[in-house]
Protein backbone atom coordinates (compact mmCIF):
# COMPACT_ATOMS: atom_id res chain seq x y z
CA UNK A 1 0.00 0.00 0.00
CA UNK A 2 3.21 2.19 0.19
CA UNK A 3 2.21 5.57 2.50
CA UNK A 4 0.75 8.68 2.66
CA UNK A 5 2.23 12.04 3.89
CA UNK A 6 0.73 15.43 4.59
CA UNK A 7 2.79 18.33 5.74
CA UNK A 8 1.59 21.94 6.56
CA UNK A 9 3.90 24.83 7.63
CA UNK A 10 4.12 28.12 8.88
CA UNK A 11 7.41 29.19 6.30
CA UNK A 12 7.31 28.29 2.93
CA UNK A 13 11.19 28.84 2.75
CA UNK A 14 11.59 25.87 5.45
CA UNK A 15 9.81 23.41 3.73
CA UNK A 16 12.95 20.82 3.07
CA UNK A 17 14.41 21.76 6.50
CA UNK A 18 11.02 20.16 8.07
CA UNK A 19 11.48 17.12 5.02
CA UNK A 20 14.90 16.74 6.07
CA UNK A 21 14.33 16.60 9.69
CA UNK A 22 11.60 13.86 9.18
CA UNK A 23 14.16 11.55 7.21
CA UNK A 24 14.38 9.18 10.25
CA UNK A 25 10.85 9.03 10.98
CA UNK A 26 8.58 8.69 7.76
CA UNK A 27 9.55 6.03 5.34
CA UNK A 28 7.16 5.46 1.66
CA UNK A 29 6.85 1.73 2.44
CA UNK A 30 7.37 -1.36 5.00
CA UNK A 31 9.78 -3.63 4.46
CA UNK A 32 10.66 -4.59 1.11
CA UNK A 33 7.24 -3.29 -0.40
CA UNK A 34 7.30 -2.82 -4.54
CA UNK A 35 6.67 0.67 -5.29
CA UNK A 36 5.20 1.27 -8.51
CA UNK A 37 3.60 5.00 -8.39
CA UNK A 38 5.52 7.82 -6.70
CA UNK A 39 4.01 11.02 -6.46
CA UNK A 40 4.18 14.59 -4.36
CA UNK A 41 2.67 18.03 -4.68
CA UNK A 42 3.03 21.35 -3.05
CA UNK A 43 1.80 24.95 -3.17
CA UNK A 44 4.60 27.88 -3.43
CA UNK A 45 3.66 30.99 -3.80
CA UNK A 46 0.19 30.47 -5.05
CA UNK A 47 1.28 28.08 -7.57
CA UNK A 48 0.10 24.16 -7.01
CA UNK A 49 3.00 21.84 -8.40
CA UNK A 50 3.02 18.01 -8.61
CA UNK A 51 5.93 15.57 -9.24
CA UNK A 52 6.26 11.90 -10.28
CA UNK A 53 8.71 9.51 -10.21
CA UNK A 54 9.54 8.09 -13.73
CA UNK A 55 7.50 4.49 -13.50
CA UNK A 56 10.71 2.17 -13.56
CA UNK A 57 12.96 4.61 -11.74
CA UNK A 58 15.09 2.98 -9.12
CA UNK A 59 12.82 3.40 -5.47
CA UNK A 60 14.06 6.35 -3.87
CA UNK A 61 15.76 4.88 -0.40
CA UNK A 62 14.32 8.25 2.03
CA UNK A 63 11.16 11.24 1.63
CA UNK A 64 13.91 13.66 0.63
CA UNK A 65 15.17 11.65 -2.06
CA UNK A 66 11.97 11.79 -3.56
CA UNK A 67 10.90 15.24 -3.23
CA UNK A 68 13.70 17.04 -3.44
CA UNK A 69 14.81 20.69 -2.21
CA UNK A 70 11.02 21.72 -2.28
CA UNK A 71 9.66 25.16 -1.03
CA UNK A 72 5.93 26.20 0.35
CA UNK A 73 3.13 26.19 2.59
CA UNK A 74 1.59 22.67 1.99
CA UNK A 75 3.12 19.15 0.86
CA UNK A 76 1.31 15.75 0.07
CA UNK A 77 3.52 12.56 -0.81
CA UNK A 78 1.87 9.13 -1.86
CA UNK A 79 3.96 6.20 -2.68
CA UNK A 80 1.98 3.59 -3.14
CA UNK A 81 2.44 0.26 -5.72
CA UNK A 82 -0.03 -0.23 -8.32
CA UNK A 83 -2.31 -2.37 -6.04
CA UNK A 84 -4.05 -3.55 -9.64
CA UNK A 85 -4.32 -0.24 -11.56
CA UNK A 86 -2.11 -0.02 -14.31
CA UNK A 87 1.03 1.88 -13.26
CA UNK A 88 0.99 5.09 -15.25
CA UNK A 89 1.10 8.61 -14.13
CA UNK A 90 -2.87 9.12 -14.54
CA UNK A 91 -3.03 6.95 -11.53
CA UNK A 92 -0.49 8.46 -9.92
CA UNK A 93 -1.35 9.88 -6.64
CA UNK A 94 -1.36 13.12 -5.36
CA UNK A 95 -4.30 14.12 -7.64
CA UNK A 96 -4.89 17.77 -7.96
CA UNK A 97 -7.61 20.13 -9.12
CA UNK A 98 -7.53 23.63 -8.88
CA UNK A 99 -5.51 24.65 -5.64
CA UNK A 100 -6.90 21.25 -4.15
CA UNK A 101 -3.97 18.27 -3.05
CA UNK A 102 -5.61 15.09 -2.20
CA UNK A 103 -4.31 11.74 -1.49
CA UNK A 104 -6.00 8.23 -0.12
CA UNK A 105 -4.52 4.83 1.01
CA UNK A 106 -6.87 2.30 1.22
CA UNK A 107 -9.63 1.04 -1.49
CA UNK A 108 -13.25 1.01 -2.34
CA UNK A 109 -15.35 -2.46 -1.33
CA UNK A 110 -17.29 -3.08 -4.46
CA UNK A 111 -15.89 -1.04 -6.55
CA UNK A 112 -17.11 -2.01 -9.90
CA UNK A 113 -20.52 -1.24 -8.88
CA UNK A 114 -19.78 1.84 -6.95
CA UNK A 115 -17.84 3.52 -9.88
CA UNK A 116 -21.25 3.94 -12.26
CA UNK A 117 -23.31 5.31 -9.15
CA UNK A 118 -20.59 7.70 -8.38
CA UNK A 119 -19.82 8.97 -11.80
CA UNK A 120 -23.27 9.99 -12.44
CA UNK A 121 -23.79 11.75 -9.38
CA UNK A 122 -20.66 14.78 -10.33
CA UNK A 123 -21.46 17.43 -12.44
CA UNK A 124 -19.34 17.54 -16.30
CA UNK A 125 -16.98 19.83 -15.17
CA UNK A 126 -15.72 17.17 -12.31
CA UNK A 127 -16.51 14.44 -14.43
CA UNK A 128 -14.18 15.05 -17.16
CA UNK A 129 -10.99 15.66 -15.42
CA UNK A 130 -10.67 12.19 -14.06
CA UNK A 131 -8.19 11.16 -16.28
CA UNK A 132 -6.97 7.55 -14.64
CA UNK A 133 -8.84 4.24 -13.78
CA UNK A 134 -7.81 4.30 -9.67
CA UNK A 135 -11.14 4.53 -7.11
CA UNK A 136 -9.16 7.56 -5.32
CA UNK A 137 -9.33 9.60 -7.88
CA UNK A 138 -12.84 8.92 -8.22
CA UNK A 139 -13.47 9.54 -4.38
CA UNK A 140 -11.70 12.96 -4.72
CA UNK A 141 -13.98 14.28 -8.30
CA UNK A 142 -16.85 12.91 -5.29
CA UNK A 143 -15.43 15.20 -2.27
CA UNK A 144 -15.23 18.30 -4.76
CA UNK A 145 -18.68 17.97 -5.64
CA UNK A 146 -19.36 18.57 -1.54
CA UNK A 147 -17.00 20.67 -1.12
CA UNK A 148 -19.02 22.57 -4.30
CA UNK A 149 -22.45 22.16 -2.77
CA UNK A 150 -20.71 24.35 1.05
CA UNK A 151 -19.45 26.65 -1.57
CA UNK A 152 -16.02 26.24 -0.37
CA UNK A 153 -14.35 24.90 -3.93
CA UNK A 154 -13.07 27.97 -4.92
CA UNK A 155 -12.97 29.66 -1.67
CA UNK A 156 -9.24 30.01 -0.79
CA UNK A 157 -9.95 30.57 2.52
CA UNK A 158 -12.27 27.66 3.10
CA UNK A 159 -13.03 26.75 6.49
CA UNK A 160 -11.25 23.86 7.71
CA UNK A 161 -14.39 22.45 9.39
CA UNK A 162 -16.42 22.97 6.39
CA UNK A 163 -13.95 21.06 4.24
CA UNK A 164 -13.46 18.31 7.47
CA UNK A 165 -17.80 18.06 6.33
CA UNK A 166 -17.59 17.51 3.08
CA UNK A 167 -14.49 14.75 3.68
CA UNK A 168 -17.18 13.22 6.41
CA UNK A 169 -20.16 13.26 3.89
CA UNK A 170 -17.49 11.48 1.02
CA UNK A 171 -17.13 9.09 3.43
CA UNK A 172 -20.37 8.04 4.15
CA UNK A 173 -21.86 8.21 0.65
CA UNK A 174 -19.18 5.85 -0.88
CA UNK A 175 -19.90 3.78 2.40
CA UNK A 176 -24.17 3.57 1.14
CA UNK A 177 -23.40 2.13 -2.20
CA UNK A 178 -20.63 -0.19 -1.17
CA UNK A 179 -23.17 -1.60 1.48
CA UNK A 180 -26.31 -1.36 -1.60
CA UNK A 181 -23.68 -3.22 -3.38
CA UNK A 182 -23.71 -6.27 -1.21
CA UNK A 183 -20.30 -4.99 0.83
CA UNK A 184 -20.42 -6.15 4.53
CA UNK A 185 -17.81 -3.95 5.99
CA UNK A 186 -16.86 -0.51 5.37
CA UNK A 187 -13.63 0.95 2.65
CA UNK A 188 -10.26 1.59 3.83
CA UNK A 189 -10.35 5.51 3.25
CA UNK A 190 -7.34 7.19 4.54
CA UNK A 191 -7.46 10.44 3.33
CA UNK A 192 -6.08 13.75 3.06
CA UNK A 193 -6.57 17.05 1.69
CA UNK A 194 -5.17 20.35 1.35
CA UNK A 195 -5.38 23.29 -0.09
CA UNK A 196 -2.19 25.02 1.04
CA UNK A 197 -3.62 27.09 3.69
CA UNK A 198 -5.61 24.30 5.60
CA UNK A 199 -5.51 20.43 5.78
CA UNK A 200 -7.91 17.72 6.34
CA UNK A 201 -8.08 14.17 7.06
CA UNK A 202 -9.87 10.98 7.78
CA UNK A 203 -8.89 8.03 9.07
CA UNK A 204 -10.78 4.87 8.18
CA UNK A 205 -8.76 1.61 8.36
CA UNK A 206 -5.60 2.17 8.10
CA UNK A 207 -3.60 3.96 10.88
CA UNK A 208 -2.61 7.22 10.31
CA UNK A 209 -0.45 9.54 12.74
CA UNK A 210 0.28 12.88 13.36
CA UNK A 211 2.65 15.30 15.18
CA UNK A 212 2.44 19.05 16.38
CA UNK A 213 6.45 20.12 15.06
CA UNK A 214 7.79 23.21 16.67
CA UNK A 215 11.00 25.03 15.78
CA UNK A 216 14.29 23.53 13.91
CA UNK A 217 16.99 23.29 15.63
CA UNK A 218 19.52 21.68 14.44
CA UNK A 219 18.50 22.05 11.23
CA UNK A 220 21.45 19.75 9.10
CA UNK A 221 19.86 21.63 6.23
CA UNK A 222 21.25 24.67 6.75
CA UNK A 223 24.15 24.24 9.29
CA UNK A 224 22.44 25.18 12.38
CA UNK A 225 22.50 23.62 15.51
CA UNK A 226 22.81 24.62 19.34
CA UNK A 227 26.30 26.72 18.59
CA UNK A 228 24.81 28.99 16.50
CA UNK A 229 25.36 32.86 17.50
CA UNK A 230 21.91 35.17 18.13
CA UNK A 231 23.25 37.22 15.61
CA UNK A 232 22.80 34.76 12.55
CA UNK A 233 19.38 36.05 10.92
CA UNK A 234 18.62 31.94 10.14
CA UNK A 235 17.83 31.44 13.17
CA UNK A 236 14.96 33.30 14.54
CA UNK A 237 12.78 32.04 11.37
CA UNK A 238 14.54 28.24 12.45
CA UNK A 239 13.08 28.74 15.73
CA UNK A 240 9.87 30.33 15.26
CA UNK A 241 9.00 27.40 12.71
CA UNK A 242 5.61 25.26 13.04
CA UNK A 243 3.96 22.09 11.51
CA UNK A 244 1.74 19.33 11.50
CA UNK A 245 2.27 16.42 10.13
CA UNK A 246 0.48 13.54 8.86
CA UNK A 247 1.76 9.80 8.31
CA UNK A 248 0.23 6.44 7.50
CA UNK A 249 4.11 4.60 8.50
CA UNK A 250 6.38 5.57 10.78
CA UNK A 251 10.23 3.90 10.83
CA UNK A 252 10.38 5.78 14.69
CA UNK A 253 7.11 6.98 15.99
CA UNK A 254 8.50 9.47 18.50
CA UNK A 255 6.54 12.59 19.10
CA UNK A 256 3.77 11.33 16.57
CA UNK A 257 0.23 10.52 18.39
CA UNK A 258 -2.39 7.97 16.37
CA UNK A 259 -5.66 9.54 14.78
CA UNK A 260 -8.61 7.33 16.22
CA UNK A 261 -10.44 5.22 14.25
CA UNK A 262 -13.31 6.85 12.52
CA UNK A 263 -12.15 10.55 12.80
CA UNK A 264 -11.57 13.40 10.79
CA UNK A 265 -8.74 15.99 12.05
CA UNK A 266 -8.72 19.43 10.22
CA UNK A 267 -5.88 22.16 10.64
CA UNK A 268 -6.59 25.23 9.61
CA UNK A 269 -4.22 28.23 8.81
CA UNK A 270 -2.55 29.09 12.16
CA UNK A 271 -2.18 25.60 12.05
CA UNK A 272 -4.86 25.04 14.73
CA UNK A 273 -5.67 21.05 14.93
CA UNK A 274 -8.95 19.49 15.85
CA UNK A 275 -9.87 15.73 16.00
CA UNK A 276 -13.72 15.19 16.29
CA UNK A 277 -15.75 11.44 15.34
CA UNK A 278 -16.70 11.53 11.50
CA UNK A 279 -20.26 11.32 12.92
CA UNK A 280 -20.25 14.57 14.37
CA UNK A 281 -19.93 16.11 11.03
Amino acid sequence: MGALIAILQNDPNLLACQVTRLRRQLVLAEGGEPLELCGWGYHRSGEVLVGRRPTGAPRPLELPDLVGPVSGEALVVRAQSASGFPAKDENTQPFRFRRWLFAHVGGVEAWPDVKPRLLSTLPDFLRRPVAGDTDSEHVFALFLHYLRDAGALDDLDAPAETVGRALARTVRQVDAWSREAGSQRPSDLALAVTNGRMLAAVRRGRPMHYALLEGIVPCPLHGIDASTRDSDPRLRPHRQAKAVVLATVLAEPSGFLEVPEGAILTVDRSLRLHIAPMNSH
